[in-house]
């Protein structure tokens, strides 16, 4: 019994981690978002951690989202003018958990 589910488990996980990375469709869109007060981030961010962080660094939260035919993954960060825009994830992304 314990043989058939390892077994189990291991065809259904094993071939998700066979699966190809899929190609981007479209270029990478950079969504900026206007905060003034830490109060706004509750209200709309998605990661209202990341977007008062963003604002005590003197910065806007921003996401940057990627298109691929599975759907799209987004990497949260800030933004500033002369530096651009910073991911402060560690890989990971909303909605999606594959590698790019």
């Amino acid at each position: 019994m314990k043989l058939t589910l390892i077994l189990g488990v291991f065809l259904v996980f094993g071939f998700a981690l066979l699966a190809e990375v899929t190609e981007e469709i479209s270029k990478p869109l950079l969504r900026v978002f206007p905060t003034f007060r830490p109060e706004e981030c509750e209200d709309w961010a998605i990661r209202p951690f990341i977007c008062k962080r963003c604002l005590w660094e003197g910065k806007r939260y921003a996401q940057e989202i990627r298109f691929y035919e599975d759907g799209p993954y987004r990497t949260h960060g800030c933004y500033k003018e002369p530096g651009g825009f910073e991911s402060l994830e560690e890989e990971s992304k909303t909605g999606k958990t594959s590698s790019r």
